[in-house]
């Protein structure tokens, strides 16, 4: 019964992507909630600490798991007006497994902060957003990752109607582990869908994106940008997926990726995959791994700045780039604070 039930929800098992540096193991104790559960064991900075205690190999046909009935917490959010909403989730458990479905209706103007935090300790969280959007609608989203302690698996589902406008914005800020699949189904005629995913990452961090852009009507655009500054040994990982359907002629779909790094020992992987089923559509990709411009850093230093302020306004720039065109006046300042620590101005 449980298999028949995680076969309808967009839970990503192995046999479905092919995840490059990962394998996947799972815990199960009676007094515990079957759990899905992303580690990547194949690199050393994943500290074997107190909270793998209990985790074990199981049932290796099943892959992974993910538990709906004995979820922590769950919760459906409707909105069926414009305006501007707010939605916090606190993983306070030592192992949180949360869904979230949100629906926003048709013909809105919306503006969402979506708020994910640990409160500062160890934990192991696993969560699936569910996000559809039906037809005229515009939608701004910040996806602010507060997980500075956790081993973090998360899957975010955008399902775009016609004629929709959905632009978002994801930041991750020093994570001890956080691996995040990004799938937006441009299901509709004529929508557009822009995802930029911002990281910063230092020490042992290690942070992954992934992202699936699925066109299957025709007139749709798409564009993923991820941007890293990557320092200490920390590790960066983007892999973009462009998917053109058949049906979907006259689709245009772009991605970048840009990073910086910091350090010598620091790494950046870059991961373009491509399917297009259709020749009457422009699909293009791009990346960029480079270090700092010394010759910036120089003009901001011979005007009385210190190298250490030099760096941090040159990168937290090359973070927040495009965005308040994207982003508007109501999200901007939110993200603007959040990677420089200043107010917006």
């Amino acid at each position: 019964m449980l298999m028949e039930l995680y076969e309808k929800i967009p839970v990503p098992l192995k046999t479905e992507h092919n995840w490059r540096y990962s394998e996947y193991s799972f815990f199960v104790k009676d007094e515990e909630p079957t759990t899905f559960v992303d580690i990547n064991s194949s690199i050393s900075n994943i500290h074997k600490s107190d909270i793998f205690e209990p985790l074990v190999v199981k049932n290796p046909e099943k892959i992974g798991v993910y538990n709906l009935i004995k979820s922590q917490e769950k919760f459906s959010f409707d909105i069926d007006k414009s305006g501007m909403y707010f939605i916090e989730l606190k993983m306070l458990g030592k192992y949180n497994v949360v869904r979230e479905q949100i629906r926003i209706r048709e013909d809105l103007d919306v503006d969402l902060v979506f708020t994910i935090e640990d409160g500062n300790k160890e934990s192991v969280n696993n969560n699936c957003l569910e996000l559809l959007v039906e037809k005229n609608s515009k939608v701004r989203i910040f996806f602010d990752h507060n997980l500075k302690q956790s081993f973090s698996h998360s899957l975010i589902y955008f399902d775009m109607k016609d004629n929709t406008d959905v632009k978002v914005a994801f930041l991750t800020n020093n994570p001890k582990y956080e691996k995040t699949h990004i799938k937006g189904l441009i299901n509709g005629s004529n929508s557009k869908y822009v995802v930029f995913m911002l990281a910063r990452v230092d020490g042992l961090d290690h942070v992954d994106y992934r992202t699936e852009n699925i066109h299957i009507k025709p007139g749709s655009e798409s564009l993923s940008v991820y941007r890293s500054i990557v320092d200490g040994r920390a590790r960066s990982i983007y892999t973009g997926m462009l998917r053109i359907e058949k049906e979907a002629k006259f689709s245009n779909a772009y991605q970048n990726s840009r990073n910086i790094l910091l350090s010598d020992k620091a790494r950046v992987e870059t991961i373009p995959e491509l399917e297009i089923l259709n020749q009457e559509v422009a699909c293009t990709h791009g990346a960029v791994v480079s270090s700092l411009d010394e010759e910036a850093i120089y003009y901001f230093m011979s005007r009385g700045v210190s190298r250490q302020e030099a760096i941090k306004l040159i990168t937290d720039g090359f973070l927040l780039d495009k965005l308040e065109d994207n982003l508007g006046p109501n999200l901007y300042p939110i993200v603007y604070n959040k990677v420089t620590n200043d107010e917006y101005s």
